[in-house]
């Protein structure tokens, strides 16, 4: 209902993606740009609003598998 609400009021159309998980992924990813970390070459990730070196915690389930982005907290 949050989320509708701030649709309408910045008059964007509401409308509904469910099997366009890249128009998720984008939304997500566009909307928490400030805390999104993109996989360097030497597996480590940088952080995209103020660029540093960052990397996964080895207990985390995403260690093993390096996704290109990642969206973190």
């Amino acid at each position: 209902d949050q989320l509708e609400g701030l649709l309408e009021r910045v008059e964007i159309e509401v409308m509904s993606s469910p099997g366009d998980l890249e128009a998720i992924r984008k939304a997500i990813t566009s909307g928490y740009f400030p805390i999104c970390a993109r996989l360097q070459r030497n597996g480590s990730y940088t952080t995209m609003k103020h660029p540093q070196t960052v990397h996964i915690h080895p207990s985390s389930g995403l260690a093993h598998v390096l996704p290109r982005w990642v969206v973190y907290h």
